[in-house]
């Protein structure tokens, strides 16, 4: 397989299965599950949920039948709209964060200065989500669409920070290797999320609204906070993992 295009295609918002299960596809022309699982490095179980998710992106068409049948959009077409996507969902979040610190002006003597850095890259955003779960101490909270985005380095943080006794959650939708995660904290299914924000010891955030293509990470208490009632509320609008 090669892991320069498929690492091309997580630029694009794509996750490893979506880029593995499009390459095949594109190999293919129009096909089954079946056959894309005859070729394609995804276990069977999550294919399905990857070529789906792939309809949705605008990187698949299906062909309703008995089989289903899948056909690759070609990579110009999908990559554009992809691409036009991801700049529209960064400008709402451009305008959400000029919002929301355009709202503290007035309040200076109240604020601690906050540390923002953006964060641009697949493997510049895993490095700084695997720095934050290394540091972490109490607690942390996750809202991700699919684990499978954490490469295995993340995973081994979470891990250790686990056995040390920090307090993980998160908010998932029904995507990924969901079980091998439960090892390490607590699961919650949502059907629909956007984007991956994560809280770690209520003084650090990390928002990515088109991860794995750029993140904000925030060094302050009081953004903590905001993000943290939200992944509250996502947090109990999800459904326990049985």
């Amino acid at each position: 397989m090669d892991y320069g295009l498929i690492n091309g295609l997580k630029t694009f918002n794509l996750t490893d299965y979506e880029a593995k299960a499009y390459i095949a596809l594109s190999s293919l022309g129009t096909a089954s599950v079946t056959e894309v699982s005859q070729i394609c490095d995804v276990p069977r179980s999550n294919l399905y949920s990857a070529l789906e998710s792939l309809n949705k992106k605008g990187f698949v068409d299906v062909q309703k039948g008995r089989p289903v049948l899948f056909k690759a959009v070609s990579p110009d077409k999908a990559l554009e709209d992809a691409e036009k996507a991801m700049a529209s969902k960064m400008k709402k979040s451009k305008e959400e964060v000029v919002r929301k610190i355009g709202e503290f002006k007035g309040k200076e003597n109240d604020i601690v200065p906050a540390l923002i850095w953006g964060i641009k890259g697949y493997n510049s955003v895993l490095s700084k989500i695997q720095e934050m779960v290394k540091k972490s101490k109490t607690e942390i909270m996750i809202n991700v669409p699919d684990v499978s985005i954490f490469d295995e380095k993340v995973y081994e943080e979470l891990k250790r920070a686990n056995e040390r006794g920090v307090k993980i959650k998160m908010a998932v939708e029904k995507k990924g290797d969901i079980e091998k995660f439960r090892k390490v904290g607590m699961l919650r299914i949502r059907e629909k999320i956007h984007g991956t924000d994560i809280v770690v010891d209520d003084k650090e955030v990390l928002v990515a609204p088109s991860f794995p293509i750029a993140a904000a990470w925030i060094d302050n208490a009081e953004m903590a906070v905001h993000v943290k009632d939200f992944l509250n509320l996502v947090w109990k609008d999800s459904v326990v993992l049985k």
